[in-house]
């Protein structure tokens, strides 16, 4: 705990900034382009139902890597580091396009660009490369494990004066090495090209809003999943928002449909390979029906989630309540929040793959339910550099996906188990800026997850802390810091099934040559330990990293 203190500290005190994402394949977005500044407008914001993660900092293998931006900031590392580039976020001169190559120990290699061509006054064009590799290695008997993640997206967006279009069409891909289990590989020989783990994602997604119509926004989105064992899905989304206003209140209603339909293949890492041959189809059809009031002192959101579910569980109608309140208090320094709510949502071998690239499926995907998560807290702020919020809340999730792993298998994967858990979590968030040069960001989540029959949650920590500092002295210097410590997990269900707690400071320094050519220099892991997120799969210890950025226009024609 000593060690902790001083780390944070340490942190607190250090001069660093930059504009960065966390290390993490989840659409998590840090954008810091000024000080904090709350208005009424921060302060009442509805979407304050917490998203508490499944495991912590659920990251691609190597797990500490920190893009440096050299552009504009926002941006989500699913989709590539310049996903919603928004140059106008920028204070200096901005450019529309770049690449950035980089480069370090363990045979590192990241590669991205985005480039952005302007067809004319009505559409936007632009194209999206990412590549992350490790070769991995071995240091003091510890083997790390080599793995590549390359992603493509194409993209357009079609303005008119009534409505917007957006239209991406993508690849997904990634591969990473198995870790042979000797007790049973000794019995059962396994193939050498079968140690390997692949899945590939396809995807489609066409997003419109309208600007005249009582129809807002129109969304279909479309993926297919394949991975190294055959097995495949297909998954589409379609969701419609409708908005009536009358006087000060908005009536709102979302019609959405999600299926999900997908297919085991065979059990590849055994000899013989096992055919597992299983199929399922899951959907489901909602209304969520709300209104909206507005006024200076209160915004509250009163509806509903009415749900049609069809799927190897349920096929039975779902009501869940939908109501959030906002309050102001004191004016921009204190407001109380509080809700009841929930969802359904729909399970599916991309989203489960992607947190956890280890994933070996051997049975059907089972959607997740939760039919209440109540809610309280307060926020606000002390002052234009100081903002504040505080949660606590209590949820039930049926079915849940926990990430077991199979010690049985030839090779050292994960399995899904379902059941349903209680989970109660308090949260506290803070923002410090000084001026334009400095943010702290500090985030506490401390959990209490009670599954019905698994005893202990797998995977889910009782505590974690997180915290980023950014410091930019002048236009030509980003400096930053981010430190966090999590708690000790369950990864499987024997009693000594347990990771132990750990934690990770990471920090990076960018230099602006001149206003296209960005140098950057980033080291993870900093305090060298070989802590694992997922058994038995060590992270690279002390990394180091080093690359450079060029910003450029592409003029229209």
């Amino acid at each position: 705990m000593k060690k902790i203190l001083i780390i944070i500290l340490i942190l607190t005190c250090l001069p660093v900034f930059a504009q960065q994402v966390k290390d993490t394949v989840k659409t998590e977005v840090i954008e810091v382009t000024r000080s904090f500044e709350p208005k009424v407008q921060d302060a009442y914001k509805l979407d304050i139902n917490p998203e508490i993660n499944a495991t912590p900092e659920a990251k691609i293998p190597v797990k500490f890597h920190i893009q440096s931006v050299p552009v504009a900031s926002t941006f989500q590392p699913e989709k590539g580091s310049m996903a919603n580039f928004n140059p106008g976020s920028m204070l200096q001169n901005a450019y529309g396009s770049y690449v950035s190559v980089s480069g370090g120990n363990y045979i590192q290699l990241q590669a991205d660009a985005f480039v952005s061509y302007p067809v004319n006054d009505q559409l936007e064009t632009a194209l999206i490369f990412s590549h992350y590799s490790s070769q991995g290695g071995k240091q003091n008997a510890t083997v790390y494990d080599p793995f590549y993640h390359t992603l493509v997206d194409a993209l357009a967006n079609f303005k008119t004066e009534k409505s917007d279009w957006k239209f991406d069409l993508g690849y997904d891909g990634h591969i990473n090495r198995l870790n042979d289990n000797p007790s049973i590989t000794t019995i059962i020989p396994v193939p050498v090209d079968t140690y390997n783990n692949n899945f590939n994602n396809f995807h489609l997604d066409i997003n419109s809003r309208f600007k005249e119509l009582f129809l807002k926004n129109l969304s279909v989105n479309y993926n297919f999943f394949q991975d190294i064992s055959d097995n495949n899905e297909h998954w589409t989304k379609l969701q419609t928002d409708l908005v009536f206003p009358i006087g000060n209140i908005d009536i709102r209603t979302k019609l959405k449909t999600d299926i999900v339909s997908g297919h085991t293949g065979k059990d590849k890492h055994l000899s013989p390979a096992t055919d597992l041959n299983l199929t399922y189809t899951n959907y489901d059809i909602g209304l969520l029906p709300a209104f909206t009031i507005e006024n200076d002192k209160l915004v509250a959101n009163l509806g509903a989630k009415i749900y049609y579910q069809n799927d190897t569980v349920y096929k039975k109608m779902q009501f869940i309540p939908d109501i959030k309140v906002h309050l102001n208090l004191i004016y921009e320094k204190l407001s109380v929040f509080g809700g009841f709510t929930g969802d359904l949502h729909q399970n599916s071998q991309k989203e489960l793959s992607q947190k956890n690239p280890y994933l070996q499926l051997k049975q059907n995907i089972v959607p997740s339910l939760t039919p209440y998560n109540i809610f309280g807290g307060f926020d606000g702020a002390f002052s234009t550099a100081f903002a504040y919020e505080i949660r606590l809340g209590v949820k039930k999730i049926k079915n849940y996906g926990f990430y077991n792993y199979t010690g049985s298998s030839a090779l050292g994967g994960y399995d899904i188990i379902y059941d349903d858990m209680t989970q109660s979590y308090f949260m506290t968030k803070v923002n410090v800026g000084v001026g334009k040069k400095l943010d702290l960001k500090l985030n506490m989540t401390y959990m209490q997850n009670n599954p019905d029959r698994l005893g202990k949650a797998l995977f889910i920590p009782g505590f974690e802390f997180k915290s980023i500092l950014i410091f930019k002295p002048n236009d030509k210097l980003n400096i930053n810091a981010t430190f966090y410590t999590v708690s000790k997990r369950k990864y499987g269900t024997g009693p000594n099934d347990v990771l132990k707690a750990h934690n990770d400071l990471n920090t990076g320094i960018r230099y602006n040559i001149n206003e296209q050519i960005t140098g950057f220099v980033e080291a993870y892991n900093l305090l060298n330990q070989d802590y694992q997120i997922y058994y038995p799969y060590p992270v690279q210890k002390l990394q180091i990293m080093a690359g450079v950025a060029y910003r450029f226009d592409i003029p229209k024609n």
